[in-house]
Order: C-alpha cells, then sequence, then structure tokens
C-alpha cells in the first residue's frame, strides 16, 4: 500500500493556512455581528462547512451562514441576508442556489455568505441549506483528527477520478457524503474496499432508523434529517465510476489516484475515423449550476437533430469554459441523396392518396409496395450535417438564458483545424486512472 503521509502533507492545510482562514472567517464573522447589532436583526453569523469541520483542503473556500430567527419571512431573509452580504463583501456576486447569497473574493478566499433560518434537530426546514448548521455539528461530534485525515484522502480520491462535488455539472459526491461515509466505515481505505465489493445499488444509515426507499442509485440517509436523502445528487455514472475505481486502486495502489490538480486539459483532434463537429456558444454570465442544464439541453437537442435526420451520433460532451462546447461524433457527415419515406399498408384507407401524392415525380422512385407497405424513395433536401442542425435548431428554444447566441453559433471541424478546445480535452480524459494510456 502507498504511504499517504506524503499525500496528506501537499494537500492538507498547513497551520500558517489555517490561522489564515481562521483570521478570514473571524473578521467577516466581526462585520457581519457589526451588522446585526447596528440593525437590530435577530440573527447570528456561523462558520460552516469542510473548514468548520476541519476536513477542508488546503484549498478550501469559506462558507459563512447568517442564521435567522423563524419570526422572519423568507423574503425578510433573503432580502436582510443579501443585503448584509455585498455589504460585508462590496465587490461580491449574487448567486442562486435554493435561495439566493453572496459569493465573493477576499485575498485567495472564496467566501460565501448565505443566510438560512435557525432549526432544531428533527424539526421542518424551510430551505434546505438550513439543515448545514445541524451537519457541521454533527461531523464535528463523529469525527476524530485522524477521521478528518481519511475525509480529506477520500476526498483527493473522489477529485482524481472525477466524481467528487454535488452541483449538477458533476452529479457526484459532497463533502458531506464523504465525511458520512468515514463516519460509517471508519477509513478511507474501508470506504473503498465497500465500494469495491458493491454489486448493485447501495443503501445506508448512520442511525437505527429504517432505510426509507429513494429512486437512486445510492442512499445514505442524513442523520440530521431521516426523511431526506444525502446523495440525491450522485449519478449513476458517477457512483460506478466510484464503484470500479475502487478496484482498481485496491488491486493496483498508485499515487495517481491522489492526484487533485488533475484536469481537463485542452487538446487538438484525434483521427478516429469518424465526423467530429464543435458547436460553440457565447457564454453568458450566469453560475455554473444554472448554465449547466441549459447547455446540456443544447447539446441533447443536437444530438437529437443529427439521430432523427440520419447522421447516426455515437457520442458527445460537453464543457463550460470560456464558451459554450458542445462536441457530437457521428458516423456520418453528409446524407444519401434520396431517402426511402415508408408509407401506409396497402391494405389502408389512405393507400391511394400516397400513391396520388407521390407519382407523377420524376425525382421520386416509387411508389412501390416493401412487405404490406408502400414506400417511395424521395430527394433529400439538407444533407449537410453543419446545414441540417443550423435550419433545425431554429425551431428548438435551448435555453433562457442561451437561446439568443444560437443565431452566432460557430460550428468548428476539429479535423480541419489547429486550435485546442478543452471539450476535446474532456472527452479524451474518459479512459480510468491508473490505467497505461
Amino acid at each position: 500500500m502507498i504511504d499517504f503521509i506524503p499525500i496528506l502533507k501537499k494537500y492538507k492545510p498547513t497551520e500558517e493556512q489555517n490561522q489564515e482562514m481562521e483570521r478570514t472567517a473571524s473578521e467577516i464573522m466581526g462585520k457581519i455581528n457589526s451588522i446585526l447589532e447596528r440593525d437590530h436583526i435577530n440573527a447570528r453569523s456561523l462558520l460552516v462547512g469542510s473548514v468548520a469541520k476541519c476536513t477542508n483542503l488546503a484549498s478550501g473556500d469559506i462558507d459563512l451562514f447568517v442564521v435567522f430567527s423563524k419570526k422572519y419571512s423568507s423574503r425578510e431573509m433573503e432580502r436582510l441576508g443579501l443585503r448584509i452580504g455585498h455589504e460585508v463583501l462590496p465587490q461580491g456576486r449574487e448567486k442562486y442556489a435554493e435561495h439566493p447569497y453572496v459569493s465573493g473574493q477576499l485575498g485567495e478566499r472564496k467566501v460565501d455568505i448565505v443566510p438560512c433560518f435557525e432549526i432544531a434537530p428533527g424539526t421542518r426546514i424551510i430551505s434546505s441549506v438550513d439543515r448545514t448548521p445541524l451537519h457541521t455539528d454533527f461531523v464535528l461530534k463523529h469525527l476524530d483528527p485522524e477521521g478528518r485525515d481519511q475525509v480529506r484522502l477520500l476526498k483527493l480520491f473522489m477529485k482524481a477520478i472525477g466524481v467528487y462535488g454535488s452541483e449538477i455539472k458533476v452529479s457526484g459526491f459532497s463533502g458531506y457524503v464523504c465525511e458520512l461515509l468515514v463516519i460509517k466505515y471508519g477509513s478511507m481505505l474501508d470506504v473503498l474496499r465497500i465500494f469495491a465489493a458493491l454489486r448493485g445499488k447501495m443503501r445506508i444509515s448512520l442511525t437505527e432508523s429504517e432505510i426509507k426507499e429513494f429512486d437512486a442509485p445510492i442512499v445514505i440517509i442524513d442523520p440530521t434529517d431521516l426523511t431526506r436523502n444525502a446523495a440525491a445528487a450522485i449519478s449513476l455514472e458517477n457512483f460506478s465510476r466510484m464503484k470500479i475505481n475502487s478496484r482498481l486502486f485496491l488491486s493496483k495502489p498508485d499515487k495517481i489516484y491522489f492526484n487533485a490538480e488533475a484536469a481537463y486539459v485542452p487538446e487538438k483532434y484525434r483521427e478516429r475515423g469518424t465526423v467530429m463537429r464543435i458547436f460553440t456558444l457565447e457564454r453568458p454570465d450566469i453560475i455554473d449550476d444554472i448554465l449547466f442544464s441549459q447547455a446540456n439541453r443544447f447539446r441533447n437537442i443536437i444530438v437529437q437533430i443529427l439521430e432523427e435526420d440520419g447522421f447516426l451520433p455515437i457520442s458527445s460532451e460537453v464543457d463550460l469554459s470560456e464558451n459554450i462546447e458542445v462536441m457530437v461524433e457521428c458516423k456520418i457527415e453528409k446524407l444519401p441523396a434520396t431517402r426511402t419515406h415508408v408509407g401506409p399498408p396497402v391494405d389502408a384507407q389512405n393507400a391511394m392518396d400516397f400513391i396520388r401524392k407521390w407519382s407523377g415525380d420524376k425525382s421520386v422512385l416509387g411508389p412501390y409496395v416493401c412487405g404490406d407497405r408502400l414506400c417511395a424513395d424521395i430527394p433529400v433536401e439538407m444533407r449537410d450535417l453543419e446545414q441540417v442542425v443550423r435550419e433545425r435548431l431554429k425551431g428548438f428554444i435551448i435555453g433562457k438564458n442561451i437561446d439568443r447566441y444560437k443565431e452566432n453559433m460557430k460550428i468548428i471541424d476539429p479535423s480541419r483545424s489547429n486550435e485546442e478546445f478543452l471539450v476535446l480535452g474532456k472527452f479524451y480524459s474518459k479512459t480510468l486512472p491508473g490505467l497505461p494510456p
């Protein structure tokens, strides 16, 4: 087995970094508390997230909550939370999870100031972020310093295989899920052993309560809210990646599985005997969680068009960088000049209508009988892949924030370009870690 001490030394915060994060958090909390006192707001500031739980990596963000009394309405809580956030972080931007919050930078640190309501364990939440302080308390009570380091190693493993992060564009394992897994099984290696041996779905609870059934590949009952699946964000694909990579690592341990700096790098086209096109749109100034769902819809619509028109798409990828990049790989670049139009059965009442419609046109072969149906080979008006996508896309709304950009969509044939594209780097990086290139 590999030595994990150098890995932790590289990615675990140093004492100096911990002090810097504590100073930054304390400074922000002091500002928040001053505003609360000045404006007679019934709320308190609270450090939450991985920094509060001491499970953060050196690059960890600072998450600060403004915990409001339930005497406020949701609208008041949001309004006051945003006002406090903007006063503390004047250059901050409003972002949106279940409700708006303010995100900004203080030095090298990303800082989020999020409003929520004060709730007690077992009581009804008003918004999902209300649970976060309870998560912090639960983890602090159940993880010792060794366990916190085991969480860090598990996060590094998941980052390296591309399954860490509960945001929509990743659909992977959250930091809280990593913490629950280590609390349940004891160590990073024991967690990997569980996944390596697993066949089918996963169902776990950290309490003795009955596991409620959820329509999800992995269910981890949130110990602070027994009605919630803490693993709801994890996709079947990422669950499967975690299982197979756990098996691969345990069969042949390698430090590559803990390289948290691994990232997709731009690449040029590689000849695969197929047809690739990259469709790019200008990127609007909105957060990834909102943008990704629209970019993914854009990708799915292009694939749908190519499937329906007979270009035989076989794979696709999407990336959000400076622009929205969608890559689609097809078997066919240009359609034949004709296609077979299958008509009604010869016994159908509209059989004669079909014959009248398609007879007498010299560009049509038929009508003719194929089995028990009438058919005609008719001309294909649009045969070029790029032309078909441009024309057909006009009939779709691809997303609230990106639809206005589709008229200026660029279509690039990477086989004729010397440029490097992140979406190609992402596509070519699908090989499992630890395998020969």
